[in-house]
């Protein structure tokens, strides 16, 4: 059941990452904005829940405080997302999360004693050599940036991932998770104190005003893609979580396609490129999939 999670969370993440890309494009004077005004719309989102009358157990307050460093540390590897897609497409962020299970199965053997077989090397040489592909056919001239931007998204996300499993085996799953989220909007919204944060989104509130309804429809996918994906973290195991969820850079390769077939005379450049280099890219994707499989092939056998 965990994999139609995963798969669904994937499709649904990989429409956030283009709807991301043009607010950052589009929108946006200053990329990490995405992080502030993500807060706000969730917040307002948020407050509609006690009106749902779902039960809600709290967690126990120090799995409360994890909760809401987990949040936190969810708006930290987003910052580092958003300055990324201002370097590259969407679909090459996209796939540079699959970095992840790398982190995790090196941590999984640091802290848990799993093992690293050769399968496991293999699926770690194939994910950097995929993602050294990715940015070597990437036309952005701070391609390397979005690597290395992503690479420390990637690497908080593992940990994100990690105590997600920790907080999820101990308590109810619904608490914990709007526990979580809770932490992600005041984490977000904290950074308001900071006099360039607000200056910023006071010149670009007109903007955001216009396009308040795609900030809406994003936050509602993104909530719903969180929720999912946590579910598939609960029930499964996260190395193997991941491994589906490295569809999602061919979910938004494959949508961002579809959008320039959809606008053929009106395409913008940078599209049009892209979507000239997609076998390739796909074909890259279609690597780090097979890299994060082997990767998970140690969980999954149940080797320690």
């Amino acid at each position: 059941m965990w994999i139609q999670y995963a798969l669904f969370s994937s499709f649904l993440w990989a429409i956030v990452h283009i709807l991301d890309e043009h607010c950052v494009d589009n929108i946006f004077s200053k990329p990490w904005l995405g992080v502030v005004t993500s807060s706000g719309i969730s917040a307002g989102i948020f407050l509609v829940l006690p009106f749902l009358n779902i039960p809600v157990v709290i967690p126990p307050w120090d799995l409360l405080l994890l909760c809401l460093v987990t949040g936190a540390i969810v708006q930290l590897s987003q910052f580092f997302y958003f300055l990324a897609l201002d370097c590259s497409d969407s679909g090459t962020v996209a796939a540079y999360w699959n970095l992840t299970p790398i982190f995790l199965i090196v941590i999984s053997y640091w802290l848990f004693g799993y093992l690293i077989t050769g399968s496991n090397y293999l699926g770690i040489v194939l994910l950097i050599v995929a993602s050294v592909g990715l940015c070597s056919i990437d036309k952005f001239s701070n391609r390397w940036d979005t690597l290395y931007l992503m690479s420390i998204a990637a690497g908080l996300q593992t940990i994100v991932v990690l105590i997600e499993k920790y907080i999820f085996d101990r308590t109810d799953f619904v608490g914990a998770f709007l526990s979580i989220a809770a932490g992600i909007i005041i984490s977000g919204l904290s950074s308001l104190a900071i006099e360039e944060v607000r200056s910023t989104l006071l010149e670009d509130l007109p903007k955001i005003r216009q396009a308040l309804p795609i900030f809406i429809t994003i936050e509602l996918i993104n909530l719903v893609a969180l929720y999912t994906g946590q579910i598939a973290v609960k029930l499964g195991v996260p190395v193997l979580v991941s491994a589906i969820e490295a569809s999602t850079p061919a979910y938004a390769f494959g949508l961002s396609l579809l959008i320039t077939t959809l606008q053929r005379r009106g395409v913008q450049p940078d599209l049009a490129e892209n979507s000239q280099k997609l076998p390739m890219k796909l074909g890259l994707v279609g690597l780090t999939i097979v890299g994060v499989w082997l990767l998970g092939t140690t969980e999954q056998s149940g080797l320690r």
